[in-house]
């Protein structure tokens, strides 16, 4: 079975970025990869989470090589940290993804990862990009870290608030981890609203998807499934 090691930056007594309004960079990275690893976990995938909850169990000047250590000694597959971007200038604004060096499986790993993101959260594409940060170079398998949007952009602070741009991330990082893995692909999920119900959809290139039976007895239709000829009937109701 595939592991995949998740890394919720930041977190217990590091808060990591802080928002204009005060939004914590600990508490985005967490709430993306809890959604993350329950997304790879029903696609049949091993996780493990450096950090469940907001708790850290090991001191601040061993807080890099103690996360390496959870993915190393689980004999993970893939390592991917999760981060929100800050910066001074408060009108930065984009997506990237970092890896060690622009070779290998870490570097394709990072290229899904990031086309998947650009192309649901539709931010600027900051690219894929090499750094010397600790958990790329203490871990012992291919590892990426996402930066998903700048915290210290009022804007996307308020993106990265919103329960569903966070699940959006998730999905969209799920995508490109299993892209490289040769797993089905996840699509990111859409909320269709008839009056006032609300369906589970999905969108692929562009479209929006919708369950059809659900989708059109919301509108008041009648619905018939032909199984030998594999039709769907659909029928406006008497008055």
């Amino acid at each position: 079975m595939m592991k995949v090691c998740i890394d919720p930056g930041h977190g217990g007594y590091d808060p990591g970025a802080v928002g204009p309004s005060g939004l914590k960079e600990k508490d985005v990275t967490l709430s993306v990869s809890t959604i993350l690893s329950k997304i790879l976990q029903s696609k049949g995938i091993d996780v493990v989470l450096t950090r469940a909850g907001d708790l850290l169990t090991w001191r601040p000047d061993n807080d890099l090589w103690a996360r390496c250590n959870v993915a190393n000694q689980a004999k993970a597959d893939i390592f991917v940290s999760i981060h929100c971007n800050s910066a001074t200038n408060p009108a930065a604004t984009g997506t990237e993804t970092f890896c060690y060096q622009k070779s290998g499986q870490a570097y394709a790993l990072a290229q899904a990862i990031q086309s998947c993101l650009v192309q649901t959260l539709r931010l600027p594409d900051r690219g894929v990009k090499t750094a010397n940060f600790y958990v790329l170079r203490g871990t012992n398998m291919p590892a990426v870290l996402v930066e998903l949007a700048f915290i210290n952009n009022p804007k996307e602070e308020a993106l990265l608030r919103n329960g569903d741009f966070q699940r959006t991330c998730a999905e969209s990082i799920a995508q490109g981890i299993l892209q490289v893995m040769g797993v089905d692909e996840v699509l990111p999920g859409a909320k269709i609203k008839v009056d006032d119900k609300i369906l589970q959809g999905f969108i692929k290139n562009d479209l929006t998807y919708a369950p059809v039976r659900a989708l059109a007895e919301a509108l008041g239709y009648k619905v018939a499934w032909d199984d030998k000829t594999r039709t769907v009937t659909i029928t406006k109701e008497a008055k």
